[in-house]
């Protein structure tokens, strides 16, 4: 038996791109010198054989012999289409064997590519073979030319069962004058700023003569060579104009065309503008798209670096927190962008964990420590760019009383919520928590108290409030140790938590 040598055999699979534009894609046409065995695994799209479009999708196959120009695509943007492909020269085929040599009657006169439906048993079959072939190309076992040529052989005879039709050349142009026009057209795409190239000299280079090419290129593409050349070459000036900044006799030079009348005339009536009407056109919006571009990618990095804040905020990594808001301020981010989507995200989430005692009082305070080490950073800007804090409170341990703990945590949590705090200290007289309330403009007055002696104290607050005329304009809020809800509502007071977290959430709702 002769040997199939293994370099003549060939598999992969590839994913299609190129969206289907009938007045385009025959000109991405590709020839191949090997016969192709395709199945499609995934999607939908375009087959396209010569000039004739075949619609194809998951369990299709096609057996395309060399020489024909073909290629697949998508049929619209978004969509997905995977081909498994065996590809097999001439050469690799057993030159004494009729049977391989004729495809087992896939191809009939003038046919261009054979196409058949499968269903999915024998989709699976053949997937089967496929892996089979892959597997002997790959390992090379004992005998592996042989397995190749069997399953390569038993493939083919699937296929055959299953042949729908085969595809006629419908083009009064042969495989080989396609390939020939093909060629010419991509020998324009390439050389088309090369003043001397022609329809002679392309037909030069292929041995044939001028009349020929001529003859040949207008049956296939409906138009003269000329024109073809000149749309290029003005397709081309249309690029110069958009992306550089070369003026109108240089482009006319780098596109290989004749002259500047000449130039102005086709592009006027090709475009229905000069070439500097059409630059100022089409250049704002790629400007504009540009920009957008930046911006976005710009904005990405800014809601990284939030996040970042956020992330090491609540870990206390305050030196890191500050350069993170320095850096976010360079890079253009609004300083209450900065404040409220990396700083109070980090807190906020930090409090509700307090609440929840997934965290505890000395996460708490480093976290609260690297807030304010970001804060610091921050307030020139948020100053200067006049944000308002969420609200103002006013907050202490009251008089007899010099704890201050809890009045501590309270006040970095409400920090944390976005709150302007005014810290009294402990000790703090009834009178003081009311004339600092007045003088500050504050919307709560916030009372602590750890000893149950001092509770009483809470109550002349809320009575200095009424003797001040300031009740109806301020919320009271009580909170310590010995604070109830029901001692709440014996002295009047509007507000009582039994943890900072809830607490910071309460005055803010009030400050609203």
């Amino acid at each position: 038996m002769s040997e199939i040598r293994p370099w003549n055999i060939g598999h992969d699979s590839f994913s299609c791109e190129r969206v289907y534009d009938a007045e385009r894609a025959w000109l991405e046409l590709g020839v191949h010198d090997a016969m192709e065995i395709d199945m499609i695994l995934v999607g939908s799209g375009i087959h396209l054989v010569l000039g004739q479009a075949i619609p194809c999708k998951a369990g299709d196959m096609f057996v395309t012999p060399p020489g024909i120009p073909h290629r697949y695509f998508l049929e619209s943007r978004g969509d997905g289409l995977t081909v498994r492909r065996l590809s097999l020269s001439s050469e690799g085929l057993r030159e004494n064997d009729e049977a391989m040599r004729g495809c087992f009657g896939l191809f009939q006169d003038g046919s261009v590519t054979a196409y058949a439906m499968m269903n999915r048993a024998m989709t699976e079959r053949v997937s089967a073979l496929y892996d089979a072939i892959e597997e002997e190309l790959r390992d090379r076992g004992k005998a592996w030319q042989d397995a190749v040529y069997s399953n390569l052989s038993l493939l083919l005879i699937h296929v055959a069962r299953y042949i729908d039709s085969s595809i006629k050349n419908s083009s009064p142009v042969s495989p080989s004058e396609w390939n020939l026009v093909l060629t010419a057209m991509r020998m324009v795409q390439s050389n088309c700023t090369d003043a001397g190239l022609t329809l002679r000299s392309i037909a030069d280079t292929f041995g044939v003569s001028a009349a020929h090419l001529s003859r040949i290129f207008a049956r296939l593409t409906g138009k003269r060579f000329a024109d073809h050349l000149r749309e290029v070459r003005l397709s081309r000036a249309c690029e110069l104009l958009r992306e550089s900044d070369l003026n109108v006799e240089d482009i006319v030079r780098a596109c290989g065309l004749r002259d500047l009348p000449s130039f102005y005339k086709n592009f006027g009536a090709r475009m229905g503008m000069t070439p500097n009407e059409y630059r100022q056109k089409v250049k704002q919006p790629a400007l504009d798209a540009a920009m957008d571009k930046k911006a976005t990618k710009r904005e990405e990095k800014i809601m990284v670096i939030l996040s970042e804040i956020s992330e090491n905020l609540q870990k206390g990594k305050a030196k890191i927190v500050k350069e993170m808001v320095q850096k976010a301020i360079d890079e253009g981010s609004n300083p209450e962008q900065i404040l409220n989507e990396g700083l109070l995200d980090g807190m906020s989430i930090i409090g509700e964990k307090f609440k929840n005692n997934e965290v505890y009082v000395p996460e708490v305070l480093v976290a609260a420590r690297a807030m304010n080490m970001g804060v610091q950073v921050l307030k020139p800007y948020l100053v200067a760019n006049g944000v308002e804090a969420v609200g103002k409170v006013c907050i202490g341990t009251v008089q007899g009383d010099l704890h201050d703990i809890g009045k501590n945590l309270v006040k970095m949590m409400m920090e944390g919520k976005g709150l302007e705090v005014i810290d009294l200290g402990t000790d703090v007289a009834p009178e003081t928590f009311v004339q600092t309330a007045i003088e500050q403009n504050c919307q709560v007055i916030c009372c602590s108290a750890l000893l149950t002696t001092t509770m009483g104290v809470m109550a002349d607050v809320v009575k200095a409030a009424e003797a001040a005329g300031i009740r109806d304009k301020v919320k009271i809020m009580i909170g310590g140790a010995p604070v109830s809800e029901s001692f709440r509502q014996q002295i009047g007071a509007d507000g009582y938590t039994a943890d900072a977290a809830s607490a910071a959430d309460a005055a803010v709702a009030f400050c609203k």
